[in-house]
Parts: C-alpha cells; sequence; structure tokens
C-alpha cells in the first residue's frame, strides 16, 4: 500500500489539506498526518479556525513515505522554518519520492528553502514566488515526475488526484475523481 504524509501547521489552508488527505484515502494510499509545531502539539488551528488533531507530531515522524504533501496557507513559514522538515524534503528528493505542495508552498517552503530551482516546472499562489518565476497552470508537475504543485485553494481536488495518479496510477484517479463528480477546471 501506497503511503503519504499530510503535514499540517497553525494557520494551514483548511480546503487544501482536507481535500489532499481525502482525495488520497478515496484512492486506497495509507495517509498519516503530522503536525509542524514550536510546542510539540499534535493540535493545529487551521487558516479558517478549523481544529484538527494530527496523528503525529512532525518530530516523532520516523518512517519514510511515498509522498509528503505541503499544504499552502498564511502558516506556510512555519514550515519553512522547520529545518528538520527541510531536510526531510531534501532526502525525499535524494531517494526519488514525491513531494506535493500547494499555494504558497511552492514558493515559500519548495523555492526559497532550495528544494526546487529556477529550472523546475512548477506553480505557486501569486505574491508567493520568492522570485522564482512560476507558471501560471493550476497545477503542475516537475520534468522528473516528482514535484506535484498546484496554484490556489481552487485547484485542491485537482492536485489531490494528481498526486494519486503519480503514486497509485490514473485508473485509480479516474475512479475517484468519477465517484466524487468530479469536472475538471476549463
Amino acid at each position: 500500500m501506497k503511503s503519504a504524509l499530510v503535514l499540517y501547521t497553525n494557520g494551514t489552508e483548511d480546503i487544501e489539506a482536507t481535500a489532499a488527505l481525502d482525495i488520497l484515502h478515496r484512492g486506497g494510499v495509507k495517509v498519516v498526518t503530522a503536525a509542524v509545531t514550536n510546542d510539540g502539539s499534535r493540535m493545529v488551528e487551521l487558516a479558517h479556525s478549523s481544529v484538527i488533531v494530527c496523528n503525529l507530531t512532525f518530530e516523532d515522524v520516523t518512517d519514510d513515505y511515498d509522498l509528503i504533501v505541503i499544504p499552502g496557507g498564511p502558516g506556510t513559514i512555519n514550515f519553512a522554518k522547520c529545518p528538520a522538515l527541510i531536510e526531510k524534503l531534501q532526502k525525499q528528493l535524494d531517494r526519488g519520492a514525491l513531494i506535493g505542495a500547494i499555494c504558497a508552498a511552492p514558493g515559500v517552503v519548495l523555492y526559497a528553502q532550495g528544494i526546487i530551482d529556477e529550472n523546475t516546472t512548477a506553480t505557486c499562489y501569486p505574491g508567493c514566488e520568492c522570485g522564482k518565476h512560476f507558471s501560471t497552470k493550476g497545477v503542475c508537475v516537475s520534468e522528473n515526475d516528482k514535484i506535484i504543485t498546484a496554484r490556489s485553494p481552487q485547484y485542491a481536488i485537482e492536485f489531490g488526484l494528481k498526486m494519486l495518479e503519480y503514486l497509485v496510477d490514473k485508473e485509480t484517479a479516474d475512479r475517484v475523481a468519477s465517484s466524487i463528480l468530479y469536472k475538471p477546471s476549463l
């Protein structure tokens, strides 16, 4: 069974994290949630006041995952300020595993922390580019098929489906899309 680690922090964009978690779970992926907090708490308050309790704190994450998902939102800076997370993301890439990032995360976390460079095809929320030229597409996949990015909450379901496609297969992603009556944006 494929596995995914979905990260949360105080200020995470609610729909971006929830859509990724839900789509991956519907596709048969073992999903684990981890809180990146300063106080070691598993509880985080999301950008729009939802409160969730994660399975683990990031400090307790010891396993490797086939996919690590970084949602955006105003709390994205908390991810960027976590050296252990940046190290885990680099190791994820080094071992050829997938990374998904949406909204502010591609710029604030992946680009600003050196996980991707100017030559990596990616998209990002406007204003969060941190100096990189990003695509304006809703969802992008990097040239090496290992980095999947999305621009904003509007693309949260499409982002989840694209990660599912690359993690499991297109048939599974299509089945999940059909089951939720998903229609691609124009």
